[in-house]
């Protein structure tokens, strides 16, 4: 809290010196002025502290600690990716990414304890992409190995990795639940919160309720262009989503296969990014994710095995 610093007056000399010359006089007029006036600028400065903590509502924090974002992401209006990629079903497996192609790990959670690693991750409590909803923490869940983002009604849950950096391999083991209404995205967000030019790589995004297709969607530049693909499947399943970002290119990978790739310097990510998980309630993005109706399940999960995060 702000206060007041008290001015102790000066204790009287013992022999008084002889009455100030003009020139003094007015330095010591000149002097008492200037600290009426700072005792004015201070009360001002006080004054207005605290009216503003009280009078003006405080917007939810979203995160606690630097590196996350303090909204989740909003992408304004996605656009459905243009191209389609497949996945080769006699080389469909749990392979990573990693594994096939020697990256090396720097950091990952495992989610063997009992809660969210609080060390690790923060958790958002704003409001869900497109404003229909609210992120609530108690929606996350740990349990068996297993981080749940449970989605209830208007009520879902998000969280971001603590720490960002620019370049490297992220990658995902996950698998969401059949409901309309519910947009399961695993995506890197940019630390400076400069969304679009900044930068997003939604790297498994799954608007629609069915789940039978995800997608890989990369916005960049001020209009927040995109491009991507689109991957048929069973995403109720066990799959890996990965993404490599590196100075020349950006990539995706599912189950350790290449699903997109580009090499145009002004669709690369030009800032440090973070990872972020989270479940968003439609309607929202002009018919991109549906909102719930008469067949949404009263909970819709999003389940996450492990996250591993690797260097160049």
């Amino acid at each position: 809290m702000p206060g007041t610093d008290q001015l102790t007056p000066p204790t009287p000399s013992p022999d008084p010196e002889p009455p100030p010359g003009p020139r003094r006089v007015w330095t010591i007029v000149l002097s008492i002025v200037s600290i009426v006036a700072l005792a004015g600028v201070l009360t001002a400065v006080i004054s207005y502290g605290r009216t503003s903590s009280t009078s003006q509502e405080r917007r939810p924090i979203t995160t606690t600690t630097a590196g996350a974002p303090s909204a989740p992401h909003d992408p304004g209006d996605p656009v459905r990716p243009g191209g389609v990629a497949t996945l080769d079903p006699s080389a469909r497996s749990g392979d990573e990414a990693a594994v096939k192609n020697n990256w090396p790990l720097t950091a990952h959670d495992e989610f063997d304890g009992g809660a969210l690693d609080e060390s690790l991750w923060n958790t958002y409590t704003g409001k869900t992409t497109g404003g229909v909803g609210r992120h609530d923490p108690k929606n996350i869940t740990v349990a068996d190995g297993v981080m749940t983002i449970t989605s209830r009604g208007l009520r879902s849950a998000g969280m971001a990795w603590g720490r960002g950096q620019q370049y490297g391999r992220w990658e995902v083991r996950a698998r969401t639940q059949v409901g309309n209404g519910y947009s399961a995205v695993i995506l890197l967000w940019p630390d400076a919160e400069d969304f679009p030019r900044g930068g997003e790589i939604d790297f498994m995004e799954q608007p629609k309720g069915d789940r039978t297709e995800t997608h890989f969607v990369l916005h960049y530049g001020k209009d927040n262009s995109q491009t991507g693909v689109t991957v048929p499947g069973d995403f109720t399943q066990w799959h890996t989503y990965a993404v490599e970002w590196t100075p020349d290119h950006v990539a995706g990978f599912i189950d350790g296969q290449e699903t997109f790739r580009t090499t145009d310097k002004e669709q690369i990510p030009p800032r440090p990014m973070h990872l972020a998980i989270q479940q968003d309630i439609g309607p929202f993005g002009d018919g991109w994710a549906d909102g719930p109706d008469a067949t949404t399940p009263a909970e819709v999960k999003l389940d996450v095995d492990w996250v591993r995060i690797y260097g160049l």
